[in-house]
């Protein structure tokens, strides 16, 4: 699976480099957040890349729930916990959790079917920012500070209506806000479908933290700055 060139494997440990996360973030994802960059102080690895090995490892389930834990950093022997009653865990040496998965219902394994919902879902996921999400604040006069930007993966779902799929593709459904004083969920909401009929349904859910109002100049210089981090990468990989 193309997966394998982002992560490495030893018996039942895995771990990522700092180089293979943020090539994912980047490459697959086209995700430009700069914490995933390898140069930055903060660096972790991108929750869809957790999400995507679990996908590669257990398969796809009729329903999948995931809640993320914790940031995973660079070069930490990572494990899947016993899976108990279809719930299992990632955990470091020391037994922190960094993600829960439980998975109900029929499953594929598929590696055709799981290659491409993972990098539909992904793809999807990293245009979150700015194209849904600066709308959004826009809406609500608020954004996040980017001084001190905090914005935390939280949870997502999958719940498809049957796996014994031959193609797949995701659809942008609607995005949601809900504003909690000085923090916010934004909830994406997606469809799978396979040619016209609808085979599943899914959303993910972001905490934005440290909520101020809303300035269109400040914003745009913010919007730059990523556009800028991504051109330059693209004309250094090519």
């Amino acid at each position: 699976m193309f997966l394998n060139e982002f992560y490495s494997q030893k018996d039942s440990s895995f771990r990522f480099t700092q180089q293979q996360a943020s090539r994912f973030a980047k490459t697959v994802a086209n995700d430009y957040n700069k914490i995933h960059d390898v140069d930055n102080k903060r660096f972790c690895v991108p929750g869809d890349l957790l999400f995507a090995v679990s996908l590669a490892k257990f398969g796809l389930s009729e329903t999948m729930k995931i809640d993320f834990t914790g940031m995973v950093k660079n070069d930490t022997d990572l494990q899947f916990s016993p899976l108990l009653d279809n719930k299992t865990e990632i955990l470091n040496s020391e037994q922190k959790s960094f993600m829960e998965l439980e998975l109900s219902g029929q499953s594929s394994h598929d590696e055709s079917i799981i290659s491409k919902i993972i990098k539909e879902y992904v793809q999807f996921s990293g245009k979150n920012f700015p194209h849904v999400m600066v709308p959004l604040m826009r809406t609500e006069n608020l954004m996040f500070n980017p001084a001190r930007a905090l914005i935390m993966y939280k949870s997502m779902q999958i719940n498809m209506l049957r796996v014994d799929v031959n193609s797949i593709e995701l659809i942008f459904d609607e995005a949601l806000i809900e504003v909690q004083g000085k923090r916010a969920t934004v909830t994406f909401k997606f469809d799978f479908y396979e040619g016209d009929n609808k085979v599943g349904t899914g959303q993910k859910e972001m905490i934005l933290s440290g909520l101020i109002p809303y300035e269109e100049s400040v914003m745009a210089g913010v919007i730059a700055d990523y556009q800028a981090a991504k051109t330059k990468y693209l004309a250094a990989a090519s």
